[in-house]
């Protein structure tokens, strides 16, 4: 029994190391979790998609949709796939998106709003208007990647893109240009021409270029759309503001500050009222609370923690307190009536293990539903109180368990006083 239980206390510790690994960057001196925009400074908007496509055809917004649009946003925001842009589905048709760090709203908004359509257009005569128009002939599908660089033809150092096609792409721009030659090839974005350079011969390299005397941050952004793709349909900006620094990091440390101080009182109090008892369940409160931190930052499953969700997360610890009384309260009547301390240990758990059981059942189902019908705010708050529910039930029931029986086993710590008998 004595090895069997510095075997698990070696297993708890070696857990807690590996939650606070993946919690905290010890070389970069930061953690690693994600923090949504009301603890730190950035762009949040939220965009209506429109059941209208590039061509003006009515489309259903389905969630093949949506998650098309999200993967388009995502892309054309963070390229290098290093920015932690936040981008939630909600309701039907609905996109949240928090860009962290960039409080340049206007650049912002022009990131979401732009459509990302490329199109290669022919200089047609309409005798009808007895005018010229430009009719698409390919459009940006045909793009494989773009890149931008600096354009050596120009004095003025302005920047140029480059482009590789696809193999059906190439093939239809070759045709395309071959049609073409000696007549202007109009390259538009977003409806707006871009440039409208005269075909000299067939391109059928697979490779293009667009000039237009963009500066660096336009030829790098116009790449960055063009490698996205374009959005299914046409999009509504419903709702946008930015959250300063200053008001992030404040949200963060007076959270942190009421946690710490909540924690601590809590502690306190349950080492004074169960002696040795409260001991083990501040032990347990600890990996409780590193299990939960550890559980929102596992890889490809991140969550982005909030204001609510830390609210989510402190509730979460009076669950695990409250578990911990219910249990502790069972003991100390077993000791008072007489029975021995492993006897009344194990009644007390067994005891007590049917009403935890429903107190964080139905905590959880009422979690599970805000996270399901709540707003994005809401179901941060649910899904972190679903996550601490869980890690409550498991450090209430075995963890203090492990810790009890290492303290009467190991360190010999067996009289009836320490344990809050008589």
């Amino acid at each position: 029994m004595k090895i069997q239980n510095q075997v698990m206390v070696g297993v708890v510790l070696a857990i807690c190391l590996l939650s606070v690994h993946l919690i905290y960057d010890f070389r970069e001196g930061r953690s690693k979790l994600l923090l949504g925009l009301d603890l730190r400074s950035g762009s949040h908007i939220v965009v209506q998609l429109l059941g209208t496509g590039p061509d003006g055809k009515d489309i259903e917004i389905t969630k093949d949709i949506q998650n098309q649009s999200i993967q388009v946003f995502r892309k054309r925001m963070d390229p290098e796939g290093n920015r932690e842009v936040i981008i939630t589905p909600e309701g039907r048709d609905r996109l949240i998106i928090e860009i962290p760090e960039v409080t340049d709203l206007a650049q912002a908004e022009s990131m979401v709003k732009k459509a990302g359509r490329l199109e290669f257009r022919e200089s047609q005569y309409d005798p009808e208007t007895q005018s010229v128009k430009w009719v698409t002939r390919l459009d940006g599908s045909a793009v494989k990647r773009a890149s931008a660089a600096i354009d050596d033809t120009s004095s003025s150092g302005s920047w140029m893109i480059y482009f590789d096609l696809t193999s059906e792409g190439a093939r239809e721009f070759g045709d395309l240009t071959r049609e073409l030659v000696g007549r202007p090839l109009g390259i538009f974005f977003d409806g707006e021409q871009v440039s409208a350079p005269t075909v000299n011969g067939p391109i059928t390299g697979g490779q293009g270029s667009i000039t237009g005397g963009f500066t660096q941050q336009e030829a790098v952004e116009l790449a960055n759309f063009l490698n996205a793709g374009a959005l299914p349909v046409n999009v509504k900006l419903l709702e946008s503001y930015t959250v300063s620094p200053t008001l992030g990091a404040e949200s963060l440390n007076t959270s942190l500050r009421a946690g710490m101080v909540g924690l601590t009182v809590v502690v306190a109090y349950i080492v004074w009222y169960y002696r040795l008892l409260g001991v083990t369940a501040s032990l347990a409160l600890c990996v409780y609370s590193l299990l939960v931190l550890a559980s929102m930052n596992i890889p490809t499953m991140q969550f982005v923690l909030t204001l609510p969700g830390i609210a989510g997360y402190i509730l979460s610890i009076g669950m695990a307190v409250d578990a911990n009384v219910l249990i502790y309260e069972r003991i100390r009547e077993e000791l008072d009536d007489g029975h021995p301390l492993l006897t009344a240990i194990d009644i007390g758990y067994h005891r007590a293990f049917s009403s935890i059981l429903d107190g964080h059942v139905t905590t959880f189902i009422g979690a599970a539903i805000l996270y399901a019908l709540g707003s994005a705010s809401i179901k941060g708050f649910g899904l972190t109180l679903m996550l601490g529910t869980v890690w409550s039930m498991v450090t209430a029931i075995y963890v203090t368990r492990i810790f009890i029986t290492f303290f009467i086993h190991t360190l010999g710590l067996r009289a009836k006083k320490l344990y809050g008998g008589l």
